[in-house]
């Protein structure tokens, strides 16, 4: 009778995923302790299970003897207040990596290009030809070489001494992603036909990973560590700390909690909003206050026009699919190429850019330059001629076909950026297509069908295909 009470009382307090044990080597009758577990295992009973909450039990203040770890069976979990420093360590790094990647992409493509900023890359379609061609192709190509030499240095890194202690391994693990965030950023600069999201979401994830072998050393904390870089990368890259959040959510804590549920995760949402608050905060005063897009303003018209936007949506989820299995092709074909012709994987990369620079010859919109492709297809940009409707068609197919053979080829990117253009493009030819057909048919009543602009069903295309189409299939992250 003497245990119920102080067992009791732990009972009523707030729990998360944590575990009772008996302590050891303590002048207290029968007190419990509290504390956490990094895994749990299946013959243990963890009170989530009896209770269904995911709280916190406070540690009881009877019990402050050291526990004898070995008797008991697994380790002590570190600190909330090491997990949360943590966290805001991991945002502030991450936020000032992702600002000198995306300087770096921005004068490496000034320099290559030598073009006009503002105008996307738009600038060389209006342009003589002859006067440019010989740079459209020889920039990305270049660029490939630049990416399979980097590719070649970081698969020589990635060879292990066999001792994990060694000074040589850690320096190989430090010089392995820096040297694909090079490779991303030579891929970016030089106009091929990928994003900025992935590496800055890899650039936050080494950077959680780097923090938790330095302080932690603790799985459960490393994974906490993990979601939040990757919010900070999200975060910094679009100065979004929402989107950052609902990223890991979707992306990293969604898809573990549905293969492991039985594992604890104190603090992961405080780290995940702090560390992306803070690379948000960073990124803004690194890159400014600048959002990403330029919204187009627009209204909605009619409830008639509902059916058309669920028509948009399943016509992006066609789009979304028809990306996804060009880059399955595209990468089978590669590792066949390689595999049974024998052709080294240096010379995909190589092949890549020559590939993007011949396509761009023609459709000049496929080269990456940043967001303002994006705002010429929303036709926000007061100075550069708005495309027709049969262009814009081809343009959603070409940057299909190059983004898909950029990734398989081995080039360093994401797919978002690729993938709001592909639906912006979708989506505006959608919003010119019906606004054609209803000028043609004045006997359909307006006051019942009143539609909206093509930048508005543009728009809604970007978020749609970006959701759809990016690895994690990260439909709030869009909107």
């Amino acid at each position: 009778m003497a245990a119920t009470l102080p067992l009791w009382a732990a009972l009523r307090s707030p729990v998360s995923s944590r575990r009772f044990s008996p302590i050891h080597k303590t002048n207290a009758h029968l007190q419990y302790n509290v504390f956490l577990s990094p895994l749990s295992s299946p013959s243990s009973i963890t009170l989530p299970r009896l209770f269904g909450s995911g709280r916190i039990f406070p540690r009881l203040l009877a019990a402050k003897q050291q526990v004898d770890q070995d008797e008991v069976g697994f380790d002590q979990q570190p600190s909330q207040e090491l997990g949360i420093a943590s966290a805001c360590l991991v945002g502030v790094l991450t936020g000032v990596s992702v600002v000198l990647f995306n300087n770096c992409v921005h004068l490496l493509r000034d320099f290559s290009w030598d073009g006009i900023p503002d105008r996307g890359a738009s600038w060389l379609r209006e342009a003589p030809i002859g006067s440019n061609w010989l740079r459209v192709i020889l920039v990305p190509t270049i660029g490939g070489l630049v990416v399979s030499v980097l590719n070649q240095l970081r698969e020589s890194a990635g060879e292990s001494t066999g001792d994990s202690d060694s000074s040589l391994d850690r320096v190989k693990a430090v010089l392995r992603p820096f040297l694909k965030t090079v490779a991303a950023c030579v891929t970016l600069g030089t106009g091929n036909s990928l994003g900025p999201e992935g590496p800055s979401v890899e650039i936050g994830a080494s950077i959680a990973k780097g923090v938790n072998s330095l302080f932690n050393k603790s799985p459960q904390t490393g994974f906490s560590l993990l979601a939040a870089g990757s919010a900070a990368g999200i975060s910094s890259g679009f100065n979004a700390a929402v989107a950052g959040c609902f990223f890991a959510v979707e992306s990293v804590l969604w898809p573990s909690s549905s293969t492991d549920s039985s594992t604890s995760l104190p603090n992961t949402t405080s780290m995940v909003i702090l560390s992306a608050v803070t690379a948000s905060v960073v990124s803004e005063i690194g890159l400014g206050s600048e959002p990403a897009f330029k919204v187009p303003d627009y209204d909605f018209r009619s409830p008639g026009e509902l059916p058309l936007y669920l028509l948009l949506g399943a016509l992006c989820g066609l789009v979304s699919l028809a990306l996804s299995r060009c880059t399955s092709s595209m990468t089978s074909a590669v590792d066949s190429l390689n595999k049974d012709a024998g052709i080294p994987k240096a010379v995909f990369p190589v092949v890549g850019g020559l590939t993007v620079g011949i396509i761009a010859l023609v459709y000049p919109e496929v080269l990456y330059w940043g967001f303002q492709n994006v705002d010429i297809l929303l036709e926000k940009r007061p100075f550069v001629k708005g495309l027709s409707a049969d262009l814009l068609l081809q343009l959603v197919a070409v940057k299909i076909a190059a983004t898909a053979w950029c990734r398989a080829s081995g080039l360093v990117g994401g797919y978002y950026a690729p993938s709001l253009f592909i639906g912006g493009a979708a989506g505006m030819a959608y919003g010119k297509f019906i606004g054609l057909a209803l000028a043609q048919n004045p006997e359909i009543n307006l006051s019942i069908l009143e539609v909206a602009s093509p930048q508005a069903y543009g728009w809604n295309g970007c978020y749609t295909c970006g959701g759809l189409s990016s690895s994690s299939y990260s439909g709030t992250t869009a909107i």
